[in-house]
Order: structure tokens, then sequence, then C-alpha cells
């Protein structure tokens, strides 16, 4: 069963999905976390990596920006489906701190990530899913 949105709806994921990117890029945590719905739920696709609800969610994201304090992204392409917004973005980062349990490097990594958001019945982000090589993160860090 295919699934139209009105023109408002995909206009208030999209919303929802740029003041994320702004939160995330920005690293205000509340902010960010405050774009997902009751049940948040953020998922590293490759590594089988997720983190469930509010405080699972501001974990996963306070680790990234502990590791990496200029973490940023530049979205380079956006798609919108009936049941998803989806971003292409190139990531930037320097570790400077504990990420996953990997003492500092002091080096920049960039490398593409694609993200898909999913939605609930009031149009927040349900789930965050992130697609990319963890291979690329570490050999630019130096530990693969």
């Amino acid at each position: 069963m295919s699934t139209t949105l009105t023109e408002d709806r995909v206009a208030a994921r999209l919303a929802h999905v740029e003041e994320h990117a702004r939160a995330e890029n920005a690293h205000e945590l509340d902010a960010l976390v405050a774009t997902f719905g009751d049940r948040p739920f953020w998922e590293d696709r490759a590594s089988s990596e997720t983190h469930q609800g509010r405080d699972g969610v501001h974990a996963y994201y306070a680790d990234l920006f502990a590791g990496f304090p200029d973490f940023h992204f530049y979205v380079d392409r956006r798609h919108v489906a009936a049941d998803a917004v989806i971003l292409e973005v190139t990531v930037h980062g320097t570790h400077t701190g504990t990420w996953k349990g990997i003492p500092p490097t002091g080096r920049h990594v960039t490398f593409p990530v694609c993200v898909v958001f999913t939605f609930d019945d009031t149009d927040r982000i349900q789930a965050e899913t992130a697609y990319f090589d963890r291979l690329t993160v570490l050999t630019q860090l130096g530990v693969a």
C-alpha cells in the first residue's frame, strides 16, 4: 500500500530533519534529541550499533562530540520519499577526545555518510539510521 503525503506533512518532516542537522552541527544535544518523537532510535547499520530512547541517543551524540569537538558535516544531497528523508553528507572532525574507547589520535577525518530518517505518526523523527564505512574512519584515525 502506497502512502501519499500532503505538502504540509513533507514540510514538517523536512523541518525536523533540518533542525536536527542544525542542532547536530551546533552540538546542541537537547535540541537535537528534541527533534525525535516519543521513542528515539539511532542505528549504525554496518556495525549493528543501536541507541534507544532519549538517554541512549543523547549518550551516543555526547560521545561523538567528546571525541570530535569540531565535528560537523555538510549536506551534499537530500532525497525525500513517502516514508523517509535521506541525506548524503560529508563528515569532518578532529579526533582530540576519546571516542568509542579509542584514545585521541589528533587526526582529522573526512568521510561520506548516508543517513535515513524515518518518522512517527506526528511526523517527528522516529529513527535515524547511518550508513558509512567504519574502516575508512579507523584508517584515517591510524588505528586500522
